[in-house]
């Protein structure tokens, strides 16, 4: 269990549900046993992105298919992905965009509830936002408006503070817009779609060809080609024929692919954990955190 886990039992309160109905699908359960019940699994819930990761890795074995396999599928439909993509992601340290968790029917082909976390846990879609896997299967419902399916309260849609209906409603639009393959706390300034050098070197750091764009561009403002050409245009003994050039931009490209490995590692080693918040601090601040 993570240490900011931990924070968040000790300092999250409970919520009234809304419409007043029984906080979990347990009705024999009293109300502190459900709160109980509740406080577990928010205890003990994985990030959206480690739970969903993990859902698909196991579509993926059952089907007996290969993480390259799923890869290829998904640049049929115009999807960068490639094996380390699909691995990143099914260890939860990739997300997804919007448009690739749509395409996960096409990808893995099956539906999308069926690829989504259990109904019968919880998932931390945000630091401070968790919802019922059974509330998050209903988002797929075509009738779905939190103020009318969806509860406020234990079993459903959670967070610090009571939210309102217009605060839920933003979660269910922002769910898959949440995650994105650039590294945690990405500049805006260093994206760019990465190309078919940075997609290759990607394949030899065992990353994603995004990580391998950002960090080309964060650490030298420009592309891996773009870095590579200018420094073959410094060296003063550029040699003449083709076969020998090739042979220098291989060596080049070798050690800009060094040179940008600890970044890539470090930005890695960040994704999916979130910043450190000072709950007590935060508590202090609203009033009534705890309450």
């Amino acid at each position: 269990m993570s240490g900011i886990g931990v924070k968040r039992a000790v300092s999250f309160r409970f919520m009234e549900s809304e419409s007043g109905a029984d906080p979990l699908p347990h009705p024999r359960l009293t109300r502190k046993e459900a709160e109980d019940l509740w406080a577990q699994m928010l205890n003990d819930a994985p990030t959206f992105a480690v739970a969903i990761g993990g859902q698909l890795r196991q579509a993926r074995e059952e089907a007996q298919r290969t993480a390259e396999d799923v890869a290829q599928t998904a640049r049929h439909l115009g999807l960068a992905w490639h094996r380390p993509t699909v691995g990143q992601i099914e260890l939860g340290k990739r997300g997804l965009t919007a448009a690739e968790l749509l395409l996960l029917p096409m990808v893995y082909g099956r539906p999308l509830r069926d690829l989504l976390p259990p109904a019968d846990g919880a998932v931390w879609l945000t630091e401070e936002t968790a919802v019922y896997g059974a509330e998050l299967h209903r988002v797929l419902d075509a009738e779905y408006a939190p103020g009318k399916s969806g509860r406020l309260g234990p079993g459903s849609w959670h967070r610090r503070k009571r939210i309102s209906e217009e605060d839920a409603l933003e979660f269910v639009h922002r769910l898959a817009a949440k995650s994105s393959p650039w590294p945690h706390g990405a500049q805006v300034k260093h994206l760019e779609q990465p190309d078919e050098a940075e997609t290759k070197a990607a394949k030899k750091l065992d990353t994603t060809p995004h990580y391998v764009a950002y960090t080309a561009r964060e650490l030298w403002g420009h592309g891996l080609v773009a870095e590579r050409e200018a420094r073959l245009a410094e060296r003063p003994d550029l040699p003449e024929s083709p076969r020998a050039l090739q042979a220098a931009r291989g060596h080049v490209t070798r050690t800009l692919i060094e040179e940008m490995e600890p970044t890539i590692r470090a930005h890695e080693s960040k994704r999916g954990q979130p910043e450190e918040i000072d709950w007590e601090e935060f508590s202090e601040g609203t009033g009534k955190a705890d309450g």
